[in-house]
């Protein structure tokens, strides 16, 4: 079975998730896009299509009208022989195509990840306008009569149900990362501990809270170090907050970096951390946070706010301690309580690996991917069971297998 996967900015250092799932997948790829010229980083292993590549003035003047050949490429590219099914990521990019999908006859999955399916989501720069058009909800109303959702947490599935899509027209699938087979084994007794933020400094992650809860933290006798690792909005906000900190020899901003550099930094800490919330100006909560998981698979202990989808990956005081989000005290006592029980954060970090081991490994992850597209013939039938929306609540914590 033939798939048309679209993609977008397949090289940018956040869609590491993206970049594994195709590699998942490949066998069943038969065309790949982009609206971007991203995708012809594959073009010797896939058939490639740019949709928005053409930049001439004549095709502006057609996108301007309505009349951009971008629709017709994607039609074309989806009417191929060799294609069964399309796999969209992102309902924005989704959005852009009705006209294509209405009109074939091929079943099409989009894939949600948090912000297109939050419908009063602001940018965080200059006027902090809002990101979606105001019949935003209305267009996604509308496409799911045509195309079938695949929700990165039962959190971004309660978006959907919000605006009334129904619940037959959505699946759940968490994201896989690769785990160790084994966990780590020796836990830090003595010395500064290393406590990492590695995430987009955005604000529904608040790294400038972070900052001040290893303030107040070290100023209670916290002997440890904190890396921030990533970039985005906050970042000026960040380095104003580590330059103003008493204990800014202990802050290392580190900027974006790349997935080896990311692995590197989890096999030297000792806590993971963030602080999870609302963001006040983006509207934006934590859809699933692959950053989290893959901080469990590397045997981490996770401190961060109770909020968006975490609560299905994490259960407090077992893989690691949520604390209710802008609570900058509470965070920096989570911090502290890891920090002075050597054993507790030990167990946390064992069970945080095993959580991850059992529930959030790139093959579960496929095998229900493929389970949802109905790619029968590579699982075998004991994998086929029903859409997670049907869980009870006790049992939407766990990925269905």
């Amino acid at each position: 079975m033939g798939i048309l996967f679209l993609g977008e900015e397949f090289l940018a250092p956040s869609h590491e998730w993206m970049r594994h799932m195709l590699e998942a997948l490949a066998e069943d790829v038969a065309v790949l896009c982009s609206p971007d010229p991203s995708c012809h980083k594959y073009r010797d292993r896939f058939r490639t299509v740019a949709l928005d590549s053409d930049r001439t003035l004549w095709t502006r003047i057609n996108r301007r009208f309505g009349r951009a050949p971008i629709q017709r490429k994607l039609a074309e590219a989806a009417a191929d022989p060799g294609v069964d099914l399309v796999l969209v990521h992102y309902v924005t990019t989704a959005n852009r195509f009705t006209s294509v999908w209405r009109e074939l006859d091929r079943p099409v999955f989009v894939c949600c990840h948090g912000y297109d399916v939050t419908w009063d989501l602001r940018g965080q720069t200059g006027a902090f306008r809002p990101a979606h058009r105001a019949d935003y909800r209305e267009q996604v109303r509308r496409l799911g009569r045509t195309v079938q959702f695949i929700a990165n947490s039962h959190h971004t599935a309660q978006r959907l149900l919000e605006i009334d899509v129904p619940a037959e027209r959505i699946h759940v699938n968490y994201l896989g990362v690769d785990v160790p087979p084994q966990p780590r084994r020796e836990v830090k007794r003595s010395g500064p501990l290393n406590i990492l933020y590695l995430g987009r400094l955005v604000d529904c992650k608040a790294p400038d809270l972070v900052i001040q809860a290893f303030d107040r933290a070290c100023a209670r006798g916290l002997d440890a170090t904190l890396d921030i690792a990533g970039d985005g909005p906050l970042r000026l906000t960040c380095e104003l907050l580590r330059a103003r900190s008493q204990f800014k020899e202990r802050i290392r901003m580190h900027g974006a970096v790349d997935a080896a550099t990311g692995r590197r930094l989890r096999e030297t800490a000792d806590i993971f951390t963030a602080h999870s919330c609302r963001g006040p100006i983006s509207g934006q909560e934590e859809a699933f946070g692959v950053a989290f998981v893959e901080a469990m698979a590397a045997g981490l202990p996770v401190v961060t706010g109770n909020n968006g989808s975490l609560p299905e990956l994490i259960e407090n005081g077992v893989e690691g301690i949520l604390f209710e989000p802008g609570d900058i005290d509470a965070h920096a006592r989570a911090m502290l309580d890891l920090a002075y029980d050597p054993q507790r954060r030990h167990a946390m970090g064992q069970a945080a690996w095993q959580r991850a081991h059992d529930h959030f490994t790139t093959e579960i992850s496929t095998r229900n991917l493929k389970r949802i597209l109905k790619l029968h013939s590579r699982i075998p039938d004991a994998l086929h069971s029903c859409s997670p929306l049907a869980l009870s609540d006790a049992e939407s914590r766990t990925v269905i297998e």
